[in-house]
């Protein structure tokens, strides 16, 4: 019992309740969006995914990282193996490749992938004190980046490709590159952008253009992008009420227990509610900034920034789609929106960041 309590002691519980609190707001907002029609089974099926999440949460804190860093080759090998039976196998469902089924049961390996690519890169960082990196490293990093990121995009899912880019970001940062490296870097991202317009599928281009004008086809392509700003904003400064959105409960407002459940937040929750949510995120990137800060060494450093710059990413590039300033896009509300892999996985990433937290101590 001494030896549990000593242990709860070291665990950073303020980001432990922060993730949790944000788990429960997101079981609650699925229910609200769900709970009138024939999708109500999926707030029961949320409250499992978070329940596994946890569970897994768990084993992350228990593992020591540099275990899991050492096993990462094989991580890493066993997610590009899904990912490439997806590219043969892989049936389509949206549009995309991007879920293995099995019966009833379906995940996404590219939500897990991320956590692989993290371990994997953070051990390379871990045997590597260089103060630059030389081309060498910097091709390794990015050939073990890219792999999966090409995998997945050509599935075709460049939302769930993009976001391994704050793994590319942090190790640039992270790792140090010349400032001649970083105008290449530049160079490339400008010339590739008006080519890869032409690898688009159209629906993709689509996306693109209705962001540039959703009213072009407002019962439409249109339609999802125009009912979330209407959503978001009718929720005033208090909200409608919990269960009593409009645009939710007549069934305005598409996916919105995925990937448009930030609106769903701020219909029925208001400015209030959004500014709240907005804040525990804020807290959680803060904590977890101040662990990797504080961690012993390399490896974990770069794990935790890794994993905090996978949340940042995602909850900018959501809540950005839903009020307009960016193209409409599957990336999910970490930790709120509906889905099995990615509620499991961002589990793992704050059990990883506790992990580290818990690690600092070389006594332990």
């Amino acid at each position: 019992m001494a030896t549990m309590n000593r242990t709860v002691s070291r665990l950073d519980l303020n980001l432990l309740g922060t993730a949790v609190v944000i788990a429960a707001v997101g079981c609650l907002l699925v229910y609200s969006a769900v709970h009138f029609g024939p999708d109500a089974p999926l707030f029961k099926k949320q409250i499992l995914w978070t329940s596994i999440g946890l569970l897994l949460m768990v084993v992350m804190i228990t593992v020591d990282y540099h275990a899991l860093m050492e096993i990462s080759p094989i991580l890493y090998s066993i997610g590009i193996v899904l990912l490439l039976y997806l590219l043969f196998y892989g049936r389509f469902t949206r549009n995309v490749r991007s879920w293995i089924h099995i019966g009833s049961f379906q995940f996404q390996p590219a939500e897990f992938m991320k956590i692989f690519t993290a371990l994997m890169v953070a051990k390379y960082f871990d045997s590597n004190d260089r103060a630059y990196l030389n081309f060498k490293s910097f091709f390794i990093i990015m050939a073990i980046i890219g792999l999966p990121v090409f995998l997945i995009a050509v599935q075709p899912a460049f939302g769930s490709a993009a976001a391994f880019f704050p793994l590319i970001g942090v190790a640039m940062f992270f790792g140090g590159i010349k400032l001649r490296w970083w105008l290449i870097a530049v160079l490339c991202l400008m010339v590739a952008a008006p080519i890869g317009w032409h690898f688009l599928k159209p629906f993709q281009r689509e996306r693109i253009a209705i962001f540039m004008d959703p009213e072009r086809d407002p019962l439409g392509s249109g339609y999802q992008v125009m009912q979330a700003k209407i959503a978001t904003g009718s929720g005033g400064i208090t909200g409608k009420g919990f269960l009593h959105g409009t645009q939710v409960n007549l069934e305005f407002l598409p996916a919105r227990h995925t990937d448009f459940i930030f609106s769903v937040l701020g219909e029925e929750w208001g400015f209030v509610g959004v500014t709240v949510v907005l804040a525990l995120y804020l807290f959680l990137i803060v904590q977890s900034l101040s662990v990797a800060k504080n961690s012993r060494d390399r490896g974990g450093t770069f794990l935790v920034l890794s994993l905090i710059g996978f949340f940042i990413f995602h909850i900018l590039i959501n809540v950005s789609m839903q009020i307009g300033l960016l193209p409409v896009t599957g990336i999910p509300l970490p930790l709120i929106s509906y889905g099995g892999s990615q509620t499991m996985m961002f589990f793992m990433a704050i059990g990883l960041i506790l992990n580290v937290d818990f690690r600092k101590f070389v006594n332990v």
